[in-house]
C-alpha cells in the first residue's frame, strides 16, 4: 500500500481531516474530508473559513435508495418544467451525486456550525441502522427527525466503477480504514476558483494533514477487486 494512503487511513481513524486532490483532468479540486462520526461544531467551522466549499454529507446509493431518496437530477427530471435543465453537465461530465438538502429536526436555524454538526451526525446515525440491516428502523428515524429542504445536501456515491468523483473517493477512504461509509467533504477554494494544489501542500504542511491524490484510492480499490460497499450490507 501506498505510504501516503496509509497515513490517510491512520488520520481517518483518529479523526483527522485529509485532503484528497481528484485529478488534473477532472475538477482539479483539493476537497478537505472527514469522517462524519468525528464532526463537531468546531470541525464545521473550519471546514466554512479553511476550505469555504460547501459542506455536504455523503453516504453510499443504495443507502438512500433503502430511505426512500432519489438523486436531485432524477426529482427535477420528473417535473416537466424543470426537467430540460438536467440534460446538461458541467464540464467534467458526470450527473452530481446530490439528493436532497435536510437539517435536524432538532437544530434552531439549520446554517449555525452546531446544526450543521447535529444534522450530520443524525444522518450517521441514520446510515449506522441501515449498515446494521434495520431499515425500517432507519427510516421511521430519518423522517421523524429531519426537516426538507434544509442546509446540509446529502450526496448519494456510486462505485468508482461508475463515478470518481470527492465523494466516491471520501466513502471509498473511509471504508479502506474500516469505517463506515459516512463523510463530510466541502471544496477548498481561492479568491474567485479552486484552491491550487501546491497551495493545498502548503496548507496541509502547516496542519500537520494528508494531501492525498485520487488515484491512489483508487489503485488500492481496484487491488481488492471487489465492491467495499458489500462489506457494509450495501450492495
Amino acid at each position: 500500500m501506498d505510504y501516503l494512503l496509509e497515513e490517510a487511513i491512520r488520520a481517518f481513524r483518529r479523526g483527522d481531516p485529509v485532503l484528497i486532490h481528484d485529478d488534473y483532468r477532472r475538477e482539479n479540486e483539493v476537497d478537505y474530508v472527514i469522517h462524519a462520526s468525528f464532526v463537531t461544531a468546531d470541525t464545521v467551522y473550519e471546514m466554512r473559513t479553511l476550505a469555504g466549499g460547501l459542506i455536504c454529507y455523503s453516504m453510499p446509493l443504495l443507502a438512500g435508495r433503502r430511505l426512500g431518496l432519489r438523486y436531485a437530477h432524477e426529482i427535477y427530471e420528473s417535473i416537466p418544467e424543470l426537467s430540460p435543465l438536467t440534460r446538461r453537465t458541467l464540464g467534467y461530465g458526470d450527473k452530481p451525486a446530490f439528493s436532497i438538502w435536510v437539517n435536524s429536526a432538532r437544530a434552531e436555524t439549520g446554517i449555525r456550525d452546531k446544526d450543521r454538526a447535529l444534522t450530520i451526525r443524525e444522518l450517521d446515525k441514520v446510515l449506522g441502522f441501515l449498515i446494521r440491516g434495520d431499515t425500517e428502523e432507519a427510516k421511521r428515524y430519518f423522517y421523524e427527525n429531519f426537516v426538507a429542504p434544509g442546509h446540509v445536501p446529502v450526496l448519494l456515491g456510486r462505485t468508482l466503477g461508475e463515478r470518481r468523483g470527492h465523494t466516491e473517493l471520501s466513502l471509498h477512504l473511509a471504508m479502506l480504514a474500516g469505517l463506515t461509509p459516512s463523510t463530510v467533504i466541502v471544496e477548498m477554494l481561492d479568491k474567485g476558483t479552486a484552491l491550487s494544489v501546491d497551495k493545498a501542500r502548503k496548507i496541509a504542511e502547516e496542519k500537520g494533514l494528508v494531501l492525498l491524490e485520487g488515484s491512489k484510492i483508487i489503485e488500492e480499490v481496484e487491488k481488492l477487486d471487489e465492491n467495499l460497499y458489500c462489506r457494509y450490507n450495501l450492495c
